[in-house]
Formats: C-alpha cells, sequence, structure tokens
C-alpha cells in the first residue's frame, strides 16, 4: 500500500528502519561512474540528516566534495526492509558532536579513538527519501505471490512510499 509522509513523521519513519538496519551503502558518481561502499550510520539526527563516522584519508573524507550528491542505499531483505535516501555530503568538524556519536564500534576503525586525527565526521542532508516495508514473514510473502498468481492480480508488497523531511 503506498504511503507517502511527511515532516516529522518520515523523519520517525526514517530514523526507525534505517537504525534499525545500521548499514548502507554510500553511494557517489564522479568521473562517468557510480561507486559504491558500505557504511554504518552513526545517527539519523531530529531534522533526518544522516552521520557517519570516516577516515579523512578517503576521497569522501577528504573534503573535497563538499556538497556532493549521495545516495545512501539500506536493504534488510530478511525483513523485507529497503529504504533509498538521496542528499548532499559534507565534512563536519564538530568535537562535541564526534564525543556524542562515539560508541565502542567505532574503535575497530579508529584505534586511536576519537582524538585520531584521521577520524571526521560525514553528514548526508537528507533531500529525498524512499521506503519499502513488507515485513511480514516470508511464507506470507510466498502465499500473497501465490494467491496473485492463481487469482491474476498484483501481490501485497507491504507499505511503501515517499518520505519528505521538509
Amino acid at each position: 500500500m503506498e504511503k507517502d509522509l511527511q515532516n516529522k513523521e518520515a523523519i520517525e519513519k526514517l530514523k526507525s528502519m534505517a537504525e534499525d538496519i545500521r548499514f548502507c551503502m554510500y553511494t557517489t558518481y564522479a568521473n562517468e561512474k557510480i561507486e559504491s561502499r558500505p557504511m554504518t550510520t552513526q545517527q539519523i539526527d531530529e531534522n533526518g540528516n544522516v552521520w557517519f563516522f570516516t577516515n579523512r584519508n578517503t576521497d569522501i573524507g577528504d573534503g573535497s566534495n563538499q556538497g556532493e550528491p549521495v545516495t545512501l542505499i539500506y536493504s534488510e531483505p530478511k525483513n523485507n526492509t529497503y529504504i533509498s535516501v538521496s542528499g548532499k555530503a559534507e565534512i563536519v568538524e564538530d568535537e562535541a558532536k564526534k564525543e556524542e556519536l562515539w560508541n565502542p564500534m567505532a574503535k575497530a576503525w579508529f584505534p586511536e579513538g576519537k582524538e585520531d586525527p584521521n577520524l571526521v565526521l560525514l553528514k548526508v542532508t537528507t533531500g529525498e527519501a524512499a521506503y519499502w516495508d513488507a515485513t511480514s514473514s516470508k511464507m506470507v510473502v510466498f502465499f500473497s505471490m501465490v494467491k496473485a498468481v492463481l487469482t491474476g492480480t498484483t501481490p501485497d508488497g507491504g507499505d511503501h512510499g515517499k518520505l519528505n523531511l521538509a
């Protein structure tokens, strides 16, 4: 069922789905090539901005692409949950935010801790998002598809829609 959400409701839906999945493919377009790399979501804030830690010595962490358009693709096939987020990326120098987001798992990537000189914050300001949420069990999805084949109808794909975060 199509269900577009607005403002706070849209932000809450994005937060609940993406923070549960946590990992996304961070996708950029440069030199006529689409590139994706896995990233761990640290937070989705009250405005729908997505926060990551990254290394200053990478192509996305060096700050040379401030305002670069990006797409974040979240996928949890086990639960039939998917999100696509489009926005603009920027490196943010904010020690208080770094402190707020720091967690023990980040130490695996930044062994020197939150004081690591190569640790930077990456913020994606969300422009638009879409979601597909069919959290039914695999058996329910299977029977929905069988019913659709037998009746000539379309299977129930669960909820989907656009998230207008403005």
